[in-house]
């Protein structure tokens, strides 16, 4: 009976309750409640490391108890508990027919259920023969009845199960709700453009993008071969029209995780099938899109740039793409009547990204408006973009219009009370004494290079020349010498194609006159020699922040970096010790611009009132003072 009414997670009873897993490991831990004691259900099985529990167990044990934050535990149960077995595709099939004939499956018999199949599919173009194949299997028909009871209709059900342990146990790799939103945003932004009372979506591969991306066109647009016809059974679901044809198309392709030749070829297809009519959207790695590539992939790449179709190229944030969260992605805007000239480009690795902003910038680099302000993206030209190394130079922002005219004592004066009159907040850290350790281990910086902890990067020779006002690319060094240093992201491109630039978390040092680090935060920058770059790898027994403050404070003079040494310290610890050491990192750089602000408002203060341009209210002056 339990395999038949399905079993719970952990994970499970989490979304059930509407909580968090750990809140489900600390209700295990603790069964006291209001002073009575009600233990947590024992689990019924174990599959390797997982342990099931009874759905019914864990129902009576929320009720009980009164703990999560669901009061239809009862109701949504059986939309959560997954019978041992079932197949998430399996699922969808039997609910796609339940939303093709609205008839119940648990009480027909195979002949019968193959002939409603016959009736609701007679062309076999999307379930017939899935349902041939699993009829029989009745804790499959059961949980979804019970699924599409416990839901607000079939398109809810869909969304349930997409949500379940089924598509956990899928392991595939998915895409952030925020980019979600921006694509969604996007693709409204290309069928405005396109102005046609029927415009239709072809959508990507994943089958929950297309739910959300197809709102507000006339329906989408799939082949009929085997490859689609799980994507027509999620449409049935969802209620979306699937056509032949339409008078214009926006073609949305993900090339996120396939092989890079794959992926280029697939996005020169797209482009290939582009109609006068069509915009194509690909999102892809940034590292594919958008940076530098060698040999075959380099030509594939310019060859599919090349006959212009390209409108807007743009580096999307870290933290998108939700199987490599440090990995950027990237995306591509092609329309399908290809102009050789002019393409927009935007580096929003360090944005705060407003989607209906950017699709603004989208929508008039398609209408090819010039006499706008852009939020994100910059005009160049494709000649530009085939010859320099990467489509999208790192630092690459939309051009801002300059302030006319200095800055006169008392803008100066403002500008550096602003700062100096905000109060500086303490700095403190809660410790506590510990047992110690018997062996103090400590890894040198060359040991942890070969264990494969630690990746070194050299600096560049820096062209001061290249400084240009409101440039985007910032220049570091460990001691500070460069960073008034601001280049434009074309002239790195083109001057240092290579350029090994940071990332978050990568330390800045140097070793001579003296030992030197720092961290930075942000990434993109280009590191001026001799400063290099020192940049840990998962599996580290310190933090950047750590490592930062031992180069500074402990690491010895004239010595090379390979010889310095770091404790071995466990993971936790290693963890709360980074933290401390970036609060107090930040604290310092915080003193550090009030020092600096106090400089400028004595110097303003003098020059200001020497020259006749400012005055001083002796009356406020020592009110303030006292």
């Amino acid at each position: 009976m339990v395999a038949q009414l399905g079993t719970l997670t952990l994970q499970d009873i989490a979304d059930l309750a509407r909580v968090s897993r750990p809140v489900v490991s600390m209700w295990r831990r603790r069964p006291q409640i209001d002073g009575k004691v009600v233990p947590f259900p024992k689990p019924v099985r174990m599959t390797g490391r997982t342990e099931h529990f009874d759905r019914d167990e864990i129902v009576a044990y929320l009720e009980t108890t009164g703990r999560g934050n669901n009061v239809d535990t009862r109701l949504d149960a059986p939309a959560v508990a997954v019978p041992d077995g079932v197949d998430l595709e399996d699922a969808v099939t039997f609910l796609c027919l339940h939303a093709l004939t609205g008839a119940e499956l648990m009480e027909r018999t195979e002949a019968e259920l193959n002939e409603l199949a016959e009736h609701a599919d007679p062309h076999d173009r999307l379930l017939l023969r899935e349902v041939r194949a699993v009829a029989g299997d009745a804790h499959l028909l059961r949980y979804v009845d019970d699924l599409v009871e416990a839901s607000y209709g079939v398109p809810d059900a869909l969304a349930r199960v997409e949500r379940s342990r089924l598509r956990r146990d899928a392991a595939e790799r998915e895409l952030s709700d925020e980019l979600v939103d921006l694509l969604c945003s996007i693709t409204t932004a290309v069928r405005l453009y396109l102005t046609s009372d029927a415009v239709a979506l072809v959508p990507p591969a994943d089958h929950r993008l297309t739910q959300r991306l197809a709102e507000g066109f006339a329906g989408i647009v799939i082949a009929d071969d085997p490859a689609t016809r799980a994507m027509r059974r999620r449409a049935v679901i969802d209620g979306i029209e699937v056509l032949d044809g339409a008078l214009a198309l926006v073609r949305v392709l993900s090339v996120v995780g396939m092989p890079d030749a794959v992926a280029l070829q697939t996005a020169d297809d797209l482009v290939l099938e582009l109609r006068p009519t069509d915009v194509g959207v690909v999102l892809g790695t940034a590292a594919l899109l958008c940076d530098p590539l060698v040999g075959d992939l380099q030509q594939s790449r310019s060859a599919t740039l090349r006959p212009g179709n390209l409108v807007l190229a743009a580096r999307l944030p870290r933290g998108l793409w939700k199987a490599a969260h440090r990995q950027s992605l990237a995306l591509w805007v092609l329309r399908g009547a290809g102009e050789a000239g002019t393409v927009w480009l935007a580096d929003l690795d360090a944005e705060e990204i407003v989607p209906d902003d950017l699709a603004s910038d989208v929508l008039a680099a398609l209408q090819g408006t010039e006499h706008r302000s852009y939020r994100y993206a910059r005009r160049a030209e494709l000649a530009t973009v085939l010859a320099a190394a990467p489509v999208v130079p790192r630092g690459v922002r939309a051009v801002r219009l300059a302030r006319t005219g200095a800055s006169t004592y008392l803008d100066r004066i403002y500008a550096a009370t602003l700062i100096t009159s905000a109060p500086v907040p303490g700095y403190d850290v809660t410790v506590a004494a510990a047992p110690g350790q018997i062996v103090l281990r400590r890894r040198s910086l060359g040991e942890l290079r070969e264990a494969g902890r630690l990746v070194v990067r050299r600096g560049n020779r820096v062209d001061r020349s290249l400084d240009v006002p409101g440039g985007s690319v910032r220049v570091l060094s460990a001691d500070g010498s460069v960073d008034a240093l601001r280049l434009d992201p074309f002239d790195v491109a083109r001057v240092y194609p290579r350029a090994t630039r940071t990332e978050p978390g990568d330390v800045v040092f140097l070793e001579r006159p003296r030992p030197a680090a720092r961290v930075d935060s942000e990434g993109g920058a280009l590191v001026a020699a001799p400063s290099r770059i020192l940049r840990l790898r998962p599996g580290s027994p310190v933090g950047p922040h750590t490592l930062a403050a031992i180069i500074n404070e402990i690491a010895p003079e004239r010595s090379e970096w390979p010889t310095w040494s770091v404790p071995d310290l466990p993971p936790g610890e290693a963890v709360a010790l980074d933290a401390a050491l970036a609060a107090a990192a930040a604290r310092n750089a915080d003193l550090g611009r009030h020092e600096q602000a106090l400089q400028d408002l004595v110097t303003n203060l003098i020059h200001g009132v020497a020259a006749g341009a400012v005055t001083i209210d002796p009356t406020i002056t020592t009110l303030g003072a006292g």
